[in-house]
């Protein structure tokens, strides 16, 4: 467990684990899930968390490796997205507006 993003990490890992574009359509799918699925107060601090991450000064390289090996995400967003920091951007925005939509 991250001891700095807890529940950042529950999401990533939870949400976005290996069988997810089993069970969801798309990324924005997931993060949609998450938000009708989860209460005010993980909301809050994912959000917290996420705002965090963000602003740290990490390199793509770094951000990416923990990301994905020390979060757990098995989403690449690298897919679909210019770099992580965007995405985490859109992620928070999807939790402040209650919905992602790219």
């Amino acid at each position: 467990m991250n001891q700095d993003y807890p529940e950042l990490q529950q999401f990533l890992a939870g949400y976005f684990n290996q069988d997810w574009v089993d069970d969801h359509k798309s990324a924005d799918d997931v993060i949609n899930y998450f938000i009708s699925d989860s209460s005010e107060e993980t909301k809050t601090i994912v959000q917290r968390e996420l705002d965090r991450l963000i602003s740290t000064e990490k390199t793509e390289k770094e951000l990416e490796d923990f990301l994905f090996s020390e979060m757990g995400c098995y989403y690449y967003y690298l897919n679909e997205w210019n770099d992580g920091r965007t995405w985490l951007k859109h992620v928070a925005s999807a939790l402040s507006n209650g919905n992602a939509k790219k």
